[in-house]
């Protein structure tokens, strides 16, 4: 006969919410070599995908649900019941539950109310009973039996200590530096080494083990230390490494380097040392595809960084300042993801730059991170608890971080940035630039912040609106004010426009209540997602006519200078007009036609665009307040038409700020589209 098992759960298959038990057949596994009367065994996982199939939509919703419990005693709902033991990752606090209850199982009854009424409730294939206060020594015998017999328990330990062990290395890199013997240990070399080590662990009697000691193990045995520096002459690689040890290698620069690199880790009490010059097989196309895509996450997990510059040597804050370090493109995310760092100089002392400096982590120095932020343009809060899926930074402050950075491919100025915009490229080096567009291109489909096309400067070649470089995204310049109004001729052309003089009437005669943008819309209404399509961005925002352009008096004053010298201008200011808007001022690169007259039937017809902001969708203000979002100031694109309706932005050398004029305000519905932009 197949032996059963008394289950203890909570139940909404019934009215009345109460304990049940359930007693249920487990189908059996019996070892070859066992002895006929011997007890037979069967998997956990196997109970709880029973318990799953009895009952698919009701049934199992909580096995354990008490407040008395500690934080790890969490409720399970019956659909993660067979995830508690079959999946691994999130559920490690769901399995510590278990453990708990099976190698405790009085203080697991005495934790749970048991309620006072008695009654059966039956179905074809389970009998189920709500138990009596006086049933519970029962219970937990029962349980104490299946804990004493042997039942389950190595599974369950070593199925909850295995979960965590393979959610470790899936979250640390391929292979590690032993910073003991200099070898390189890949996931598996570092598992096998710890399963020695801690052999107890794997043990049937370790199910009275506390779990947290067993993670604690976990986190400790395979706690590592990164790397971030600057590449030198003679660095060690992989080929060099492998088959050999850090230790023994050829002496040179960065041989040196690397190992004063792992003698430091070692004094730091960690085992595993991570350098990317030696730890990954560059000759492997996945492997560096996947080191590349995993490098924030690494650094991020990592357990200390360490920081090494070869430029900077007694204590000096200038000589920081100065740094090559922070002109590289990589270094930038070692910076921002990991927890702890500490500095060192180039004779390989801790770089001390005042007096109160935590010698265990400089993240945790305010006055250092502050002189973090003057030298980067890193605000603090980004420095130490930055989230790469969060909408905080925008879109235009990341971009600005490596503005002035560098990359020996140019590929990897966009590679360096994945981990930073939380976005996944494959990695196809000889691509050149195409990889920033990509880059653009994917954080787009992610995300809807207008600040992507915020920038200056020379455009990308595969499209207007995609940036040439991060250096376009610099300087990250503050929150936008109002613009100043310019000169009396434009002011005095919005009576050249017969419908402003009507509207303005109209607007004088009437009083305007509440402007709603969310009304005029609609709540749910669809604004499509900015994307690509046939070579082409899709759009969507406000359109906003030019009525007229005029040279500024600096910009004619520059011209006539320039054709006396014989030389061309190479920068272009103008004031204009458009349609519900204040005058703007703009700084081009490339020349405007100028005149009054535009309209969208002509050739090369002009238009102030304004990218779509979900912001925009919400709030409610009055005609007087001012306050909301469209009133506001916005950065603005000049845009110009070609034949068959597609459009092209203006190259300009300063952002473009504009706001709406406040008596045309109610327009701004007509003005919504979406333009296809090449």
């Amino acid at each position: 006969m197949s032996p059963h098992i008394t289950v203890l759960y909570f139940s909404a298959a019934s009215t009345s919410t109460g304990l049940f038990e359930q007693t249920i057949a487990l189908p059996t596994t019996t070892s070859p070599d066992s002895p006929p009367d011997s007890d037979p065994k069967f998997p956990l996982a196997s109970l709880a995908a029973l318990l799953v199939s009895l009952h698919p939509n009701t049934g199992l919703d909580k096995v354990l649900e008490s407040s008395q419990w500690s934080v790890d005693a969490v409720m399970i709902p019956e659909s993660e019941v067979a995830s508690v033991f079959l999946r691994g990752g999130e559920e490690v606090a769901l399995r510590r539950t278990v453990v708990r209850a099976i190698s405790d199982p009085e203080s697991f009854i005495s934790k749970v109310p048991l309620p006072r009424s008695y009654n059966h409730i039956h179905t074809d294939d389970v009998a189920y009973k709500k138990l009596d206060p006086n049933e519970g020594d029962s219970l937990a015998q029962t349980i104490t039996g299946l804990a004493d017999a042997g039942l389950l328990q190595d599974e369950v330990v070593d199925f909850s200590l295995q979960d965590v062990i393979d959610q470790t290395k899936s979250d640390m890199p391929l292979r590690l530096i032993c910073t003991e013997d200099g070898k390189l240990y890949d996931r598996n070399a570092i598992e096998a080494r710890f399963r020695v080590e801690h052999a107890p662990f794997f043990e049937p009697t370790a199910v009275s083990s506390d779990p947290d000691t067993m993670i604690d193990a976990v986190q400790t045995s395979f706690a590592y230390v990164m790397f971030s520096h600057r590449w030198e002459m003679g660095e060690p690689l992989y080929k060099d490494v492998e088959g050999s040890d850090v230790f023994s290698l050829p002496e040179s620069p960065g041989t040196r380097k690397l190992q004063h690199f792992c003698r430091h880790v070692r004094e730091c009490g960690f085992r595993w040392a991570w350098s990317d010059t030696c730890c990954i097989d560059k000759n492997s196309t996945s492997e560096l595809q996947k080191s590349i895509i995993s490098m924030f996450m690494w650094y991020r997990n990592s357990a200390l960084t360490i920081i090494y510059l070869g430029d900077v040597s007694d204590n000096s804050i200038e000589a920081l300042k100065k740094s090559i370090w922070f002109l590289r493109g990589w270094t930038l995310q070692e910076l921002i993801a990991p927890n702890r760092l500490l500095f060192f100089q180039s004779d390989w002392t801790l770089l001390i730059t005042s007096d109160d400096l935590p010698i265990d982590n400089y993240k945790a120095s305010s006055t250092f991170r502050n002189l973090i932020t003057d030298i980067t343009g890193i605000d603090d809060a980004s420095l130490t608890h930055f989230d790469p899926a969060s909408r905080t930074p925008t879109i235009r402050q990341r971009m600005s971080w490596a503005a002035h950075r560098k990359t020996t491919e140019i590929e990897d100025i966009a590679y360096c940035l994945m981990g930073i915009f939380d976005i996944h490229l494959p990695v196809m080096y000889g691509e050149g630039t195409s990889a920033f567009d990509r880059l653009q291109i994917e954080i787009m489909a992610k995300s809807d912040d207008p600040s992507l096309f915020d920038w200056t400067g020379k455009s990308s070649a595969s499209n207007s609106l995609l940036a040439a470089s991060p250096a376009c995204f610099d300087p990250f310049t503050p929150p936008i004010v109002d613009p100043v109004p310019v000169t009396i001729r434009l002011a005095q052309a919005l009576h050249k426009v017969p419908f402003v003089t009507d509207i303005q009437r109209g607007i004088d005669k009437l009083t305007v209540g509440l402007f709603n943008l969310q009304e005029r819309v609609g709540v749910n209404a669809q604004h499509p997602a900015n994307y690509l399509a046939g070579a082409k961005i899709h759009c969507h925002g406000f359109e906003y006519a030019v009525l007229d352009v005029e040279e500024t008096k600096a910009m004619s004053d520059a011209r006539k200078v320039a054709s006396a010298q014989g030389k061309e201008l190479t920068v272009f200011q103008y004031h204009i007009l458009a349609e519900s808007l204040h005058p703007v001022t703009v700084t081009l690169t490339e020349p405007i036609k100028t005149g009054f007259g535009y309209g969208r039937v002509q050739s090369k017809y002009l238009c102030v665009f304004r990218v779509w902001d979900q912001s925009l969708a919400t709030g409610r203000s009055s005609e007087e307040d001012g306050n909301h979002p469209l009133r506001q100031p916005f950065v603005a694109h000049l845009l110009i038409s070609k034949p068959g309706g597609i459009y092209r932005r203006v190259q300009v050398k300063k952002r473009i700020v504009a706001k709406l004029a406040q008596s045309l305000e109610f327009r701004m519905v007509v003005q919504l589209r979406t333009l296809m932009v090449e």
